[in-house]
């Protein structure tokens, strides 16, 4: 809820005009949502991290904790890389 900037009575927010002065309320814009693009390469790096799940849970082969580490933490950080590679830098758009 918020105020009438006239007469500071209270109103709600798909008012368009004040109930007691009458008065027109400023409407808010609403900001648009922009989605963050994913890049080529972190979509094959999550399909490959799928893929070593599936790998792991599936195989008769037990991996070693460390191995299964190494793997998981080194797609993790290549994809974390990959995004920050694909994406310009914020001072450049603005």
């Amino acid at each position: 809820m918020g105020r009438c900037n006239s007469c500071f009575a209270i109103v709600k927010k798909h008012d368009l005009e004040c109930y007691v002065c009458g008065d027109k309320l400023p409407r808010r814009r609403r900001l648009a949502y922009k989605r963050k693009e994913i890049s080529v390469a972190s979509n094959i790096l999550f399909l490959a991290s799928l893929g070593f799940i599936f790998y792991s849970f599936f195989s008769k082969e037990e991996l070693s904790l460390a191995t299964s580490l190494a793997v998981s933490g080194g797609l993790l950080v290549l994809r974390i890389v990959a995004d920050k590679v694909s994406r310009p830098s914020d001072s450049a758009t603005r």
